[in-house]
């Protein structure tokens, strides 16, 4: 099964994606990450619960949890569902969607680990759409440019320094 851990994560996130996007227009906004971490442990089931994957897919989690909230705090992006946009923190589906696009660096996406530039092009211009879906859709609003800006910039950076930290815990496992 290892063989095909780059098709079943990428397509085990696109599915996520799309539920967790569409789950707060239905009304059902933990659909999404029940479903994004049944993805998640089965691909860790799949790779041995490999240490340098458990520590990604945190570190995006806390990335994720930082970054969209402070957008959400500086109404940059208003988002939908769950109890934790009350408090203007990013909700729990963004953070799945987080943690699921981590996996994808890891297998899917790693013959660009270490093509940082191409990596920061691929945050600074799919960063944007993938949210800019999250509007079409109707779980977020993006409030202006400069969202599409600030999203582009901090994506562009944000892949690139995820890579860099999957590196430095291969070369140093």
């Amino acid at each position: 099964m290892i063989k095909y851990i780059r098709i079943y994560d990428l397509i085990g996130f696109k599915i996520c994606w799309i539920a967790c996007a569409f789950s707060t227009t239905w009304g059902a906004p933990y659909l999404g990450p029940l479903l994004t971490l049944i993805f998640i442990l089965l691909h860790l089931v799949i790779v041995k619960f490999n240490s340098r994957d458990i520590k990604i897919i945190g570190l995006a989690l806390l990335s994720g949890l930082v970054i969209d909230s402070l957008f959400f705090q500086f109404n940059l992006i208003n988002y939908q569902g769950g109890i934790l946009t009350q408090f203007k923190l990013a909700p729990l589906w963004i953070l799945s969607m987080w943690a699921g696009f981590s996996v994808t660096l890891l297998y899917s996406l790693d013959s660009i680990k270490k093509r940082y530039f191409i990596s920061g092009i691929l945050g600074l211009i799919g960063g944007p759409l993938s949210y800019n879906a999250g509007v079409q859709i109707g779980s977020i609003t993006l409030n202006g440019l400069l969202s599409y800006i600030a999203l582009g910039i901090v994506w562009g950076l944000i892949i690139p320094i995820l890579f860099y930290c999957i590196n430095q815990l291969e070369t140093n496992a």
